[in-house]
């Protein structure tokens, strides 16, 4: 009775764990993908921010290695959580089911890693004062 308590137990935590990756991964690929609506990068502020044309096609090169690398990491993400919905539906080894959930988290690390990377590479484009006012843009603050 007490081992069927804690399956019972286990299988709920997995759906819920199940639940909030679901909700993640859908609020993250609202946002993923060159050119989806809503999203705004650095080349929306290229005004306010004085950016050249130089500055700008640097930037347009960074910001479409990023959308490439981070559409491909969105598509393995949606194949891994597909099946691991299917895993959990079918009631497979709870071994089987963590080891996938870490590997979602996992490339969702990698993907942060890649934005981060990008983030730096286009703040190297950069002057002092652009960067001083690009920080108070992503931060809120009036320009």
């Amino acid at each position: 009775m007490l081992k069927s308590l804690f399956k019972t137990f286990g299988l709920v935590l997995i759906l819920v764990i199940s639940l909030v990756i679901n909700v993640y991964s859908q609020e993250g690929v609202k946002g993923a993908g060159g050119g989806v609506q809503g999203r705004r990068t650095i080349l929306d502020f290229k005004q306010e921010l004085k950016l050249n044309e130089k500055q700008v096609k640097e930037i347009e090169k960074f910001l479409q290695e990023y959308f490439k690398k981070e559409k491909e990491f969105v598509d393995k993400i949606k194949e891994k959580e597909a099946k691991l919905n299917q895993m959990l539906n079918s009631g497979s080894d709870i071994k089987e089911v963590k080891k996938l959930a870490k590997e979602i988290y996992c490339l969702r690390g990698e993907l942060w890693g890649e934005e981060l990377e990008t983030a730096k590479k286009i703040d190297g484009v950069l002057n002092d004062e652009q960067r001083k006012k690009w920080r108070e843009i992503r931060l809120g603050k009036k320009i």
